[in-house]
């Protein structure tokens, strides 16, 4: 069974990379048929290791083994607790590396559990930074993942206070 991939749009017309958003199963078991899918090059995953450990063990290894800036694919790993936060700073550092990623052309693969609330931070974030009004990043962002969006108070006041520094992360590069 082929698990959902969606794409999540991204509205500056200069950028070239792709913006993808999943669950866990879609990528857990094989995460580079999963890349090679969409044509991605980069996961950014947001489950913490007790998580993976559950479900796809190996996943974790792969995680590792392809962490290094200078792999292909490149897996960037934020463990963020289900329907938590963590904390701001290596938040918006993520952010970043996603954006630099679509910015040098290279596609990425965003999950968490079920590719709705961990992920929705890291995609509305990232949609702000290329442009989008944080309000319609939120509603673009739902429109590509049905049932997608923060999950609680904790993720929407994350996503608002860094709203602003998510805003700047283009103007820096």
């Amino acid at each position: 069974m082929l698990h959902r991939i969606d794409e999540i749009p991204l509205r500056a017309a200069e950028v070239t990379g792709r913006l993808f958003v999943t669950n866990f199963s879609a990528v857990g078991p094989d995460p580079a048929a999963a890349l090679d899918r969409v044509g991605a090059s980069v996961v950014a995953c947001m489950l913490t290791r007790h998580e993976i450990d559950l479900r796809y063990p190996d996943y974790g290894e792969w995680l590792t083994s392809h962490s290094d800036a200078a792999s292909s694919p490149h897996a960037l790993w934020l463990p963020t607790p289900d329907g938590g936060v963590t904390t701001d700073g290596p938040v918006l550092e993520l952010v970043e590396l996603v954006v630099s990623a679509l910015d040098r052309g290279d596609s990425v693969l965003v999950h968490c559990g079920a590719g709705m609330a961990r992920t929705a931070v890291i995609g509305i974030l990232t949609m702000v930074a290329f442009g989008t009004d944080p309000a319609a990043a939120a509603v673009d962002f739902r429109a590509a993942r049905p049932g997608g969006g923060p999950d609680g108070p904790p993720q929407e006041r994350q996503i608002a206070r860094l709203i602003p520094k998510a805003k700047r992360l283009r103007a820096s590069s």
